[in-house]
This record gives structure tokens, C-alpha cells and sequence, in this order.
């Protein structure tokens, strides 16, 4: 997996809810656990814009519903500074989910992804239709 070339302020933590940007058939998902985080005893696990997470579904159709699946961050509310100086934010917190080999189960993602995420994930890149 590549490095990030932005510092990405981790905003999202365990439970939060967020849009699913893909046609999977889930709509909402939350937040279950975050992949590759090391913290401390008691302290919340937090994700920011490119980080792979395991989510549950909480809003979709009936198939998807409960069932516990991989996704990845490509968009984040709080700001992030990109190396040139350009301050970054998009309306709203979107994920698309993965299968285990990195790869989107969707066939199409709806709305803007973040350049970061789309150099980290090709196929999440070369899916969507805006590149931010």
C-alpha cells in the first residue's frame, strides 16, 4: 500500500455513520473497526480520508443489511493541507466498500474521490468520475 502525500487529520472514529458511495446496495454503513491501527489502552480507534476500515451496514437492501465488510474513506468533512497549500473538504463522509483483495464491489462510484485515495487504490481511481 502507498504512503499518503498529505498529513490526513484522523476524523472519523468507531460508530460513525457514513454515506456508501458505491452501487453496492448499502446506503449507510458504520463504522465497526479500523484496519492498521495501534492506539492506547481505552482510546478510540480513529480514520481519516484513505483508510481501510470494517463496516457494518446498517441502511441498504435486505442481502446487504448485517453483514460486516471492508471499505475505504474517499471523502472526509474535516479539511485536510495538501503539500502545494490547497486546504481540501468535501460536504459530506463517503466510503466505498472492498472486497479482500482491495478491489471496489461496486461497479460505480457516485460523487468525487479524493486524489490521495485514488493513488492508494487504482481501481477505486480509475471507477470513479471526478478526481479531486
Amino acid at each position: 500500500m502507498r504512503g499518503l502525500t498529505s498529513k490526513i487529520p484522523r476524523a472519523l472514529q468507531t460508530g460513525s455513520k457514513m454515506i456508501c458511495a458505491d452501487n453496492t446496495g448499502a446506503r449507510v454503513v458504520e463504522i465497526v473497526s479500523v484496519f492498521g491501527f495501534h492506539g492506547v489502552k481505552k482510546r478510540q480507534p480513529k480514520m481519516g480520508l484513505g483508510d481501510l476500515a470494517t463496516v457494518t451496514v446498517k441502511k441498504g437492501t435486505p442481502d446487504m443489511r448485517k453483514k460486516l465488510v471492508r471499505a475505504v474513506v474517499v471523502r472526509q468533512k474535516k479539511e485536510f493541507r495538501r503539500p502545494n497549500g490547497l486546504r481540501v473538504s468535501f460536504e459530506e463522509n463517503a466510503m466505498v466498500l472492498l472486497n479482500e483483495n482491495g478491489d471496489p464491489r461496486g461497479t460505480d462510484i457516485k460523487g468525487p474521490v479524493a486524489r490521495e485515495v485514488a493513488e492508494r487504490y487504482p481501481k477505486v481511481g480509475s471507477m470513479s468520475t471526478i478526481i479531486i
